[in-house]
């Protein structure tokens, strides 16, 4: 790579300015202008078993395998201070009051040129302050456990420069929980050998039982094409008495290598001093990962030559680009275009299916529903990678076709599901699947299921036979009215409270019950007998007799009953009085007249569809409601509290369009792009204007357009999906 090119930011247009940057129009990266961001504006970055989270001023952490359980640096969740992270030093020995950092973070200075440009697989800081400019790229290559930097500093100055360089972390080596910093930091050791620092955790043992523990797995951080490195080890002896990460005194005066390190408050701080001439250009790499031993860490380490760092870098890229441009076809619309060809499958896969993390929530885990739906975004070029997930949620199921809400795998950590939809997105992810694939034989693959008692594998059957269970759980709960039973909540996790009593009911589930029989009863012919057929037609028509006896309210469905038999999402409700999912499944499932389809989506148009989405309900409760659940506990406007929440409103999309109103299909769609959102008022969206928000405020909240919980959502692959409606 010539050093000038890699030295100096792609040169481009723009296009979709605001005024924190733009998108280059080649490559749909987005490059910041504006450091100070009206929240972090984060990038992720993973493979299936290594991630990072990453802001435009430098903040974030990294993980191996699990960012719940294995977390590799300290953070917290700060979306105002944004001041954790793993940072890189540049100090000027002649000049020691210039110490600055290739990230705007933890320095805090604004430099002569600050430029961020988030990728889909990478993001490169670009500086120029002091007569240097620096380039900091960092990726997470394939096929490995571990974070790859590329470092550039050029010499702008027509004399000798002594620079000193320190990387920076503080070890966390654990799971969320384990917070108690004095506690934890008896466990923790590391040990230098060279370019490489490796630290670890002491393994705990099992309570009352004496068995040998497991090992613990190691993480490192390695300094490549440069050295020597002197390793300081204590955050005391780093940062000073009261000292910060903005100015820490270690820096100035490199403190002998520690002979305690079992002893230290942990952190990995490496320095390095090196001359630079007049206009050179140096070039090295830092990494960071994990692995199973200090051995095969140090070997992992030392492996990225910058000539190889380069070259995964290109890979990396290439890789990601082919993979986001499957089944992307031009709409016409250019925000469109760009999202679909870059962000959406991006978002859904590194941020949704292989990190399961981002800045506002940090899962770790599988959602039964959550990953299963992202997994459906697949179906346009691999849809071998969503039976592949399809088999992973299979395997979720109790024998009685429970399933578990969520897991994380590979662990005994795990909560059960008593929400009444849960047990049915394995059939509607399967028939998914057969629609695009007619691969019928995908069906008779046997799988586990997990028995309640052992909560271990138990009994063994079909792909299809577990559909099945799933469905006949769902049939077995219904009403004396015919209607499921909504359990702890349908869809709407917010209802928590609904029909804890077991006597609450859900219009949706009905209709998604509906959608998923009637649809699957053309598959039947192909591989069931025709009493199932005709079974299922039997039960489609009971549901429809249902819904439309019991939860039509004169000019729209209702959300359902409560356990004290009182209906919400009905006129007669002051709040919680118009449910959004309940309209638009209406129309989705066919389960309704075209008559009260009509009226139901005129009402959605009127009262619910915003310049910003669909509203998932109207107006929004002000007061907690131990019979609606949790959602009444949110601020009204927020999140699915009256707010726009993204996923649902994704539906109202399909609804509209399916309804005959592209006009109005369109305009939810093209609204909820974070591009436009962000051309028509950064400063209110507040959010990355390149990823999808999983919700936008709402008319109740005083902040209504503004967006959050940015990139851990279904919506970026819901979006990829929807857009042939539109297009």
């Amino acid at each position: 790579m010539p050093e000038e090119a890699a030295l100096m930011p792609p040169v481009s247009a723009g296009v979709f300015p605001n005024p924190y940057g733009y998108f280059e129009p080649e490559t749909g990266a987005f490059v910041i202008t504006d450091i100070l961001t009206p929240r972090p504006w984060i990038n992720v970055l993973s493979n299936d078993n290594y991630g990072v989270v990453l802001s435009q001023a430098g903040g974030g952490f990294s993980w191996a395998d699990n960012c719940q359980l294995f977390r590799i640096n300290r953070w917290e969740q700060d979306l105002v201070r944004d001041e954790h992270g793993r940072f890189l030093y540049v100090l000027d020995l002649d000049r020691p009051d210039q110490l600055w950092s290739t990230t705007f973070q933890p320095t805090r200075k604004h430099a002569a040129f600050d430029q961020v440009r988030h990728a889909t697989g990478c993001t490169t800081f670009h500086r120029e302050f002091n007569d240097l400019k620096t380039s900091h790229t960092v990726f997470v290559p394939a096929d490995d456990c571990a974070e790859v930097w590329i470092v550039e500093i050029r010499n702008l100055a027509p004399t000798v420069r002594r620079l000193r360089l320190a990387s920076y972390l503080e070890w966390h080596l654990g799971g969320v929980g384990d917070w108690h910093r004095e506690f934890h930091r008896l466990f923790w050791e590391s040990q230098t050998m060279g370019d490489t620092l490796v630290a670890w955790k002491h393994p705990g043992l099992t309570e009352n039982r004496r068995e040998a523990p497991e090992q613990t797995p190691v993480a490192f951080v390695t300094w490549n094409g440069i050295g020597p490195v002197s390793w300081v080890t204590d955050k005391q002896t780093w940062l000073g008495r009261c000292g910060s990460p903005e100015s820490p005194a270690g820096l100035y005066d490199v403190p002998p290598a520690s002979e305690t390190p079992r002893w230290d408050d942990p952190v990995a701080a490496g320095v390095v001093d090196v001359e630079l001439a007049p206009l050179e250009t140096l070039r090295f790499v830092l990494v960071i990962g994990a692995a199973p031993d200090i051995d095969s860490g140090v070997q992992m380490g030392r492996k990225f030559s910058i000539g190889l760092a380069d070259q995964l870098l290109a890979r990396t890229m290439s890789s990601w680009r082919t993979l986001c441009a499957e089944g992307a076809r031009p709409t016409g619309d250019p925000a469109t275009d760009l999202m679909i060809s870059h962000w959406l499958p991006y978002q859904a896969i590194a941020g949704r299916l292989w990190a399961k993390c981002a800045y506002y929530q940090q899962g770790g885990a599988y959602g039964f529903r959550d990953q299963l739906q992202d997994s459906l975004m697949y179906l346009d070029g691999r849809p071998a990678e969503t039976l592949k997930q399809l088999k992973k949620h299979a395997e979720a199921m109790y024998e009685d076709g429970g399933v578990r809400h969520w897991w994380h795998p590979g662990t005994d950590i795990f909560t059960e599901s008593r929400h009444s939809d849960t047990c049915l997105w394995l059939a509607y992810g399967v028939l998914a699947y057969l629609d695009a694939t007619g691969d019928y034989a995908a069906l008779d693959e046997n799988l586990n299921y997990l028995n309640r008692s052992t909560q271990k594998a138990g009994e063994r059957g079909t792909l299809w036979e577990h559909c099945r269970r799933g469905i006949d759980r769902a049939l077995d709960r219904t009403s004396p009215h015919g209607l499921p039973l909504i359990q702890a909540g349908d869809w709407n996790d917010g209802l928590s409270h609904v029909g804890i009593s077991g006597k609450g009911e859900s219009v949706w589930m009905a209709m998604f019950l509906y959608d998923i029989l009637n649809r699957l009863r053309p598959h039947l012919l192909k591989f069931e007998s025709d009493r199932l057929y005709n079974q299922f037609g039997g039960v489609c028509l009971a549901l429809q007799q249902s819904v439309e006896r019991h939860g039509w309210d004169g000019d729209w469905y209702i959300a359902g009953t409560r356990d004290d038999g009182k209906p919400f999402g009905s006129k007669s409700c002051l709040e919680g009085q118009l449910f959004l999912n309940p309209q638009t499944w209406a129309v989705i499932s066919g389960i309704a007249s075209p008559e009260r389809q009509a009226k139901a989506m005129r009402v959605v148009k009127d009262r619910l569809v915003t310049d910003f989405g669909a509203l998932l309900l109207q107006p929004a409760y002000s007061q907690v409601d131990p019979y609606i659940g949790y959602i009444s506990r949110y601020a009204p406007g927020l999140r699915e509290n009256g707010g726009v929440y993204s996923h649902a409103s994704t539906w109202a999309v399909q609804a509209f369009a399916m309804h005959g109103d592209l006009e109005t299909a369109e305009r939810i769609y093209r609204g909820m792009l974070p591009p436009n959102r962000a051309v028509a008022d950064a400063e209110l969206y507040a959010a990355e204007p390149y990823v999808m928000p999983g919700n936008i405020d709402g008319p109740d909240s005083p902040y209504a357009g503004r967006a959050g919980w940015t990139w851990y959502t279904g919506s970026a692959a819901w979006m990829r999906r929807v857009v042939k409606w539109v297009s």
